[in-house]
């Protein structure tokens, strides 16, 4: 099959799960794919550090460890792990931003007992006080990992310019909050935001739709609807940046990190258009053909260059990377800074260009779903952040993006609009003269301006 017969294939629109919203208000998704005789349970809550001030702050990364710990029918983590193994199963979770989740891999013919273990865990936790205290410890740990990594400190420094209150975009957490948390203030999450009508139970592989949605439909039938938590406790609306910043960040390293970021689009009404536009542009420039990457990278200016948008429902950063060698610092800048308009340029990107940027992204979309355990990762996160009918019409709007979409996008969120800069490098470089007073005459930011 040649490949204009498998474009149609690759667009095509039909979402590969079926849907069903229970009357407490559970969406229950299910991905059916008889390949293999395995089965995951995921369910994903919208939770994580959007919902976090200062004083919460790690706590739902906090509470992810905690939902493999004890609950009604286990009641402590000895007996919960001894009833993994009984399952066969492979278990995690994630903590990021707008999504916290968890899931369960088994042999398909233990569905009924992987749902029924999926139900106690998120409706009955106990938060035993010393497992508590042990796990603090745990996610404390994994603190302090981050923190050895270099470029943790780098992103970190950008990202407390970027946003008036970096807690709410910090999933990791403050390890002075983490160490001090209460069971009561796990309840609190719990009671808040792990309700049905906040949450998506996804299961994948292979199973029968029917019989997935009868057994949810009885097992979770007692897991009460409250209110929604968004109405009572909003997620905080992130002021505009007022201007443009400079930090620099020494490390012991061998290259040199080069980062802008911009606040970008969010996820809703208003803004979509320029989410897809985003996404396009990010695809096209990847491409090792895109011109883009030739006057960054072919030329010999920088060693990587990537721009970004992250999805978002709440405000995704628009970052732009860039690494350098120590001796062409100042000419991976300039190119940078000069290619970025360039971007907005009508004659900038062909046809092909716009096509092959569609194609590439469809294709992945594709892959994504070779995977059903992956794909229920997949589809929590398109329902916790953007939502289900967002992602089931995303390639159909990504193929309407236009030239003036890419550059209505740029101008809106980019060109011209406060930025934080970054710069990781080694201290013999920055006691060389690549200082914060360096990058802000190259980027022609006057030093009042860019450390107000």
């Amino acid at each position: 099959m040649g490949i204009l017969h498998v474009l149609p294939l690759i667009f095509a629109s039909a979402t590969p799960f079926q849907e069903r919203v229970l009357p407490d208000g559970l969406t229950v998704l299910v991905v059916e794919n008889h390949a293999l005789p395995l089965v995951t349970v995921e369910i994903g809550v919208r939770n994580g550090s959007m919902t976090e001030d200062p004083s919460f702050n790690g706590l739902s990364h906090l509470y992810e460890h905690m939902f493999f710990k004890g609950n009604k029918v286990l009641p402590n983590q000895e007996a919960y792990l001894a009833r993994t193994r009984e399952l066969g199963m492979v278990f995690n979770g994630t903590t990021e931003t707008e999504r916290v989740n968890y899931f369960f891999t088994t042999t398909s013919n233990e569905l009924q007992p992987a749902l029924a273990f999926m139900r106690d865990s998120i409706e009955w936790p106990l938060f035993d006080a010393g497992e508590l205290r042990r796990e603090e410890q745990v996610v404390i740990g994994e603190i302090d990992r981050n923190e050895a990594d270099p470029g943790y400190h780098f992103k970190k420094a950008i990202d407390d310019r970027l946003w008036k209150q970096p807690s709410y975009k910090d999933p990791l957490g403050n390890r002075a909050t983490v160490a001090s948390a209460t069971p009561a203030m796990m309840r609190i999450i719990q009671e808040r935001y792990y309700v049905p009508n906040n949450s998506v139970l996804v299961v994948s592989g292979d199973v029968r739709p029917d019989d997935v949605f009868d057994a949810v439909g009885k097992l979770f039938s007692g897991w009460a609807r409250k209110p929604d938590p968004f109405v009572a406790h909003p997620v905080r609306e992130e002021p505009p940046l007022e201007r443009s910043s400079v930090v620099v960040v020494p490390q012991r390293v061998q290259t040199v990190s080069l980062g802008f970021e911009w606040q970008g689009p969010s996820v809703r009404e208003g803004e979509l258009p320029a989410t897809y536009a985003a996404d396009l542009l990010t695809a096209m420039i990847e491409l090792p053909s895109s011109r883009f990457q030739r006057d960054l990278v072919d030329s010999g200016a920088c060693v990587r260059a990537d721009l970004s948008w992250y999805t978002q429902a709440h405000v995704g950063p628009v970052m732009f990377f860039l690494e350098a060698a120590p001796d062409r610092v100042d000419a991976c800048l300039k190119a940078a800074v000069e290619e970025l308009p360039r971007l907005a340029d009508p004659a900038s990107f062909t046809d092909r260009d716009f096509a092959d940027g569609a194609t590439r992204l469809a294709v992945e979309r594709a892959a994504e779903q070779e995977s059903p355990s992956s794909y229920s990762h997949v589809l929590t996160f398109w329902w916790s952040t953007a939502g289900l009918p967002y992602y089931d019409g995303y390639l159909d709007n990504i193929r309407k993006v236009t030239r003036g979409g890419i550059a209505d996008y740029l101008h809106r969120y980019v060109l011209g609009k406060p930025f934080v800069f970054g710069a990781m490098l080694s201290p013999a470089l920055v006691q060389g003269g690549l200082d914060q007073g360096h990058f802000e005459k190259i980027l022609g930011l006057s030093t009042t301006e860019a450390r107000r």
